[in-house]
């Protein structure tokens, strides 16, 4: 007689964990938030690992004027460095695209200090 495997890989286990950790890596890089669309910058620069250990946060209000840019983007740092094809980028800036309430998309490129 066949016996049942027990435990927590079972063949349908496998799929749905798959499942759930393919959603998870979708959901961090979807530009809804404007971390997101950072994590997204990031990975399309070609650094997936920088991507996922960002850890994106605002850039305060009194350091922002060193920036170039519009007074109405957003200013994220993150504290995995990553280089672009001009430098090392540890600031980058957000500006809302498009979208209504929940579906608001960003878009994150890195930011140009003020010369």
């Amino acid at each position: 007689m066949k016996e049942k495997k027990q435990g927590w890989f079972t063949k349908q286990s496998k799929w749905l964990w798959g499942g759930l950790i393919v959603l998870a890596l979708v959901g961090t890089f979807t530009p809804f938030v404007p971390s997101n669309a950072v994590r997204l910058s990031i990975l399309q620069q070609g650094h997936p690992i920088a991507a996922l250990l960002s850890g994106p946060w605002k850039v305060s209000k009194s350091a922002v004027k060193d920036y170039a840019g519009s007074p109405k983007s957003q200013y994220y740092q993150v504290s995995a460095r990553f280089s672009n094809d001009r430098s090392d980028v540890h600031v980058l800036t957000v500006d809302k695209v498009s979208g209504f309430h929940i579906l608001n998309r960003y878009v994150a490129k890195p930011a140009t200090q003020k010369k």
